[in-house]
């Protein structure tokens, strides 16, 4: 739930309801909550947060209402500092989705947060970047792996459509086992195993890659290369992935890669993963184009995703308009 102002101010009271005595159960919740609001909580949506901060788990029905510690100490006075203080409790025990995308070590890019989104926190300013990076700082390192994968996966189904589109026919290998170091099989001519990845026009050219990636772009050399799909900023809050999303798809060889790698040495050696940067002049501009398609979003649900990935081991995915399962 994103904290609105009134949703603050609604936490406020439903906090303020559950210290003054027990509450037996949501209805006697929002009723207590709403007596010691007056005329104000009247036009105020009670019900909505109370079953929120349950989910979340903020809060606690056993014998009674019991809310969990970033709650319990607030004030009772709907002053700045509390209102703000509620609301950051609200964003780091449900962060939104776009969290992760829209703060980076370099600060807060708004244009990544939903503009109705933007307006609705508005009311944080001017503390409202500041208060968004330490959530991120706070939340955990798994939700910041599932965005990543998210991205992959996006850049995954625009690479086999692309290549499905310019008559290939490339086997998904990474939706049978991480082991192969690679996620895209073709049986040529020429042979070609290529590991993906995606990244925003921020990150464009730097890559992290596992130590067994590593390992099979030197074995296979020449078959194995990386591809790149670059996102624009539009993407990142778009509903649906269009080419329009996509500023382009990008190589590099296995040996410009391990031309910017240092050997292991008995003093040093890196081993499940590493941040990766060729140079710019490495690069070049994948043999085929974006294919025509719609895709999920880069924050659909899980199963939005699943669908996708489904749909890229059978047959072409469907042109403009979203995928769905066969």
């Amino acid at each position: 739930m994103l904290p609105r102002r009134g949703t603050a101010y609604a936490v406020l009271l439903l906090c303020h309801a559950a210290r003054l005595a027990a509450r037996r159960d949501v209805v006697d919740w929002v009723r207590a909550a709403r007596a010691h609001g007056a005329f104000v909580a009247a036009a105020t949506d009670l019900t909505t947060p109370a079953e929120h901060l349950l989910a979340a788990g903020l809060a606690e029905q056993a014998e009674a209402i019991v809310l969990a510690p970033p709650l319990a100490g607030i004030a009772g006075i709907a002053d700045g500092p509390t209102l703000r203080h509620i609301a950051r409790v609200l964003l780091t025990a449900d962060p939104p989705a776009w969290l992760r995308i829209a703060v980076s070590p370099q600060g807060v890019a708004r244009q990544y947060i939903p503009t109705a989104d933007l307006r609705a926190l508005e009311w944080l300013d001017p503390e409202l970047d500041d208060m968004l990076v330490d959530v991120c700082r706070a939340v955990s390192r798994p939700r910041d792996t599932e965005v990543r994968k998210r991205i992959g996966d996006a850049a995954e189904a625009v690479v086999l459509a692309a290549l499905r589109a310019d008559g290939r026919h490339p086997t998904h290998v990474a939706s049978i086992s991480d082991a192969f170091g690679y996620d895209i099989e073709l049986a040529g001519p020429p042979r070609l195993r290529i590991e993906v990845k995606g990244c925003s026009a921020n990150s464009r050219g730097i890559f992290h890659l596992s130590r067994n990636e590593y390992d099979k772009s030197r074995l296979y050399d020449d078959e194995w290369l990386l591809t790149q799909v670059v996102f624009a900023n539009s993407a990142f809050v778009a509903p649906c992935l269009e080419p329009a999303h996509i500023i382009g798809i990008f190589e590099v060889s296995a040996r410009e890669i391990a031309s910017a790698v240092p050997p292991d040495t008995t003093e040093f050696a890196w081993t499940d993963s590493a941040v990766i940067t060729p140079p710019p002049e490495a690069w070049r501009p994948a043999p085929y184009t974006v294919a025509d398609v719609i895709l999920p979003g880069l924050h659909a649900n899980a199963g939005q995703l699943l669908t996708t990935m489904a749909l890229t081991t059978g047959a072409n995915m469907p042109t403009r308009k979203p995928a769905t399962a066969a």
